[in-house]
């Protein structure tokens, strides 16, 4: 018993001694781990090394939806759909086992009508260089020089370089150009067996189910299921929404730490491009497994991805459709001569923009021509994009925004304010037009040029009314031309209005900072000629503040930007497109006389409403009651371009709409169309049953 005792006494001792115990436990786990890697190196290590050689293990994005865009009233202009991309990785297979998937993919692709997204340029038929690479001799040579090819080389000689790089020699023609057009993307996107390049885009379903049932022998080619940007209607708003489309080598560059890859898309223009920072998402993150043939094993989602914030715009669809419609239309009836008796077929090209007068914000803004925003998200061909790159009248220019043109008349009522402000003139002064003005190079008032007579004796309402030249020679020779410039400033012409889009033009006003200034020259600029210059968006927050009674606007485009959590404060958003367009615009009331205000107006009004006003006959049964003037501005080249501004109703303003056609001819000849904007806006914003019908199209997507 006692030794029983002693026994155990001696096992408690050693428990009690730490180390030993410590190092005993220690030299257990070492054996364990000895045993395991005997097993893993010697016993069974040809098999793991085989397992370890033949597994891949990447990381691939998970793209994220975009927001979605809204006009004011909650209908979705920009969405998105679930579309399927096919991608290729490269893989530890031989060369013709690589090209022989290609070329089943292609044919796959081809069967179904799918197109294959590729920059190798080749024209349509794959029978030589694309056309812009025929045109423009320093492209083609750059190419050829990048491919160490004789800058005399042919398309032929191309094809052959690229047969040997990448082995396909014994294929015939077409397939050559099948495994070319692919491996040429898919080298330009840095494809490798970690990182994928797009072979194509928003593929068929029978393309989809195809290329899966033939899974085993396509090699390095995955499909992905992705959110593709879908616009509702193809041409509406376009140079409002804008585009995305592939990111460039230049921008993922520089944004590579911010979340883009390769593969990304991002906004190129209009509200795509200037809200880019809320509606692109976060993308999410997956740990994807394939075999050597780039089969996928397993997968494991690491991060999910993070939907866009989406954007309320402040433009009103219906608004936006009328003045779209009424634009197409009048350039057509104008074309044709439908509307002028004699066609003018130079007039292809304008635009037209309706602001709230008192919030500034755009209703609605149309340049036409127009183009399809579709195309863009895919990739556009060759043969697409040559067809808008090379229109004359450049259809992707939003000329709302960066056209300048020379407000002509239009330009009065601004110099009827500067004399008044100037006291240079009073509103109950009547002056005498000559009909050939007295000073200068002695310029002769339009009425007299064309029937011979004058306006007569008239106040500065009358003036308006009329347009007469002569009345505002004479304004502008009483208080010269830095008064004008003054008031042109003051009225925001001559610079940026801050609108959330890139590409606006600044514009000029004519006398700023001018040498060798004479009094011609005022006299020019006191009529709207000269060198003035300004964008509709400009004329057009000038109208809405003569309309308002003398504040001049913020122009916004935007209304708001929301995620599914919450929304951004109204004041982050506007200091975000201070930095973004470089402009800060603030609102300012101007001071100007009520009584000035009211006498401007009131040659608005007659210039629609009264015997001699230049477009009274238009608005004569006009449903609303509509202030306006009519502008004719000389070009150096064509028919002159055509303006009429205009707000309504008289005696309660709510909107300014400007109108601007290139080579118009005559102002007047744009009446009927702001008669009928302005029409249909009070029919929208006063029939109660239209509001009702608003509350269920806020539930649909927008169709036309």
């Amino acid at each position: 018993m006692e030794n029983i005792k002693a026994k155990f006494q001696k096992l408690f001792d050693i428990l009690e001694n730490r180390e030993l115990v410590l190092s005993i436990i220690l030299v257990i786990i070492a054996f364990v781990f000895l045993i395991q890697l005997f097993n893993i190196q010697i016993i069974n290590g040809a098999t793991y090394r085989e397992q370890a050689e033949n597994k891949i293990v990447r990381t691939e994005s998970i793209s994220a939806s975009r927001g979605e865009i809204y006009d004011r009233n909650g209908v979705l202009l920009a969405t998105n759909k679930l579309t399927y991309n096919v991608e290729l990785y490269r893989t530890k297979v031989d060369a013709e086992i690589t090209n022989d998937s290609i070329r089943d993919l292609v044919d796959i692709l081809n069967s179904n009508n799918d197109k294959i997204y590729s920059t190798f340029p080749v024209n349509e038929n794959g029978t030589d260089f694309s056309n812009e690479y025929i045109n423009d001799e320093n492209l083609r040579k750059d190419f050829l020089k990048s491919i160490n090819l004789e800058e005399n080389a042919t398309f032929d000689d191309v094809i052959q370089y690229y047969s040997e790089l990448y082995a396909i020699e014994d294929y015939s023609y077409e397939d050559k150009l099948k495994i070319i057009k692919v491996k040429y993307e898919a080298n330009y996107s840095g494809y490798s067996l970690f990182n994928s390049a797009i072979i194509a885009k928003n593929i068929s379903k029978n393309s989809v189910a195809q290329i899966e049932e033939m899974k085993s022998k396509l090699h390095g080619i995955n499909i992905v299921s992705v959110p593709q940007r879908y616009y509702l209607s193809n041409d509406f708003a376009c140079h409002i929404l804008g585009y995305v489309s592939k990111i460039g080598n230049a921008e993922y560059n520089s944004l590579k730490d911010s979340g883009y890859t390769i593969n990304s898309v991002i906004g190129k223009s209009g509200i795509e491009e200037s809200m880019e920072k809320y509606l692109k998402g976060e993308n999410g993150t997956k740990k994807v497994v394939t075999d050597s043939l780039g089969n996928v094993t397993s997968e494991l989602v690491t991060k999910e991805a993070t939907s866009g914030n989406n954007v309320t715009l402040t433009i009103d669809y219906r608004i936006q459709q009328v003045v779209e419609n009424a634009l197409k239309t009048t350039l057509n009836n104008l074309q044709s001569g439908a509307s002028t008796g004699t066609p003018i077929p130079e007039a292809q090209a304008g635009s037209c923009v309706v602001l709230d007068v008192e919030t500034g914000e755009v209703l609605a803004m149309a340049s036409y021509p127009t183009y399809n925003i579709n195309n863009f998200v895919d990739g556009i061909s060759n043969e697409e994009w040559n067809s808008i790159n090379n229109n004359s009248q450049k259809p992707m220019f939003n000329r709302a925004i960066s056209g300048t043109y020379s407000p002509g008349s239009t330009y009065k009522m601004l110099v009827g304010i500067a004399g008044l402000e100037s006291k240079g003139i009073t509103v109950d002064e009547y002056y005498t037009d000559p009909g050939i003005y007295p000073y200068s190079y002695n310029p002769k008032c339009w009425i007299y040029t064309a029937h011979n007579i004058t306006h007569g004796s008239i106040n500065l309402s009358g003036a308006i009314k009329g347009s007469c030249n002569c009345f505002f020679y004479e304004v502008g020779r009483r208080i010269g031309i830095d008064a004008v410039v003054n008031w042109a400033k003051n009225f925001g012409l001559g610079q940026k209005t801050g609108i959330e889009l890139s590409g606006e033009a600044v514009g000029k006003i004519a006398g700023d900072n001018a040498q060798g200034w004479s009094l011609g020259d005022t006299l020019s600029a006191s009529i709207g000629q000269s060198t003035n210059l300004f964008t509709p968006l400009q004329l057009s927050n000038y109208i809405a503040t003569i309309a308002n009674g003398g504040t001049l606007n913020k122009i916004s485009l935007v209304k708001n930007v929301e995620s599914n959590v919450k929304s951004i404060p109204l004041s982050e958003i506007v200091e975000y497109s201070k930095n973004f367009t470089g402009v800060d615009f603030n609102t300012r009331e101007l001071n100007i006389s009520s009584e000035y205000i009211n006498a401007i107006k009131e040659g608005m009004y007659a210039v629609t409403t009264e015997t001699g006003g230049t477009a009274a006959d238009i608005f004569r049964d006009s449903k609303v009651e509509v202030a306006g003037k009519t502008g004719t501005a000389q070009v150096a080249n064509g028919a002159n371009n055509a303006i009429f501004v205009g707000f309504a109703p008289y005696n309660n303003p709510k909107i300014a709409v400007v109108a601007v056609v290139e080579h118009g001819e005559e102002g007047y000849y744009l009446a009927p169309m702001v008669k009928e904007i302005t029409n249909e806006y009070f029919n929208i914003y006063t029939n109660d049953a239209q509001k009702e019908k608003t509350q269920e199209i806020v539930k649909n997507s927008i169709v036309f």
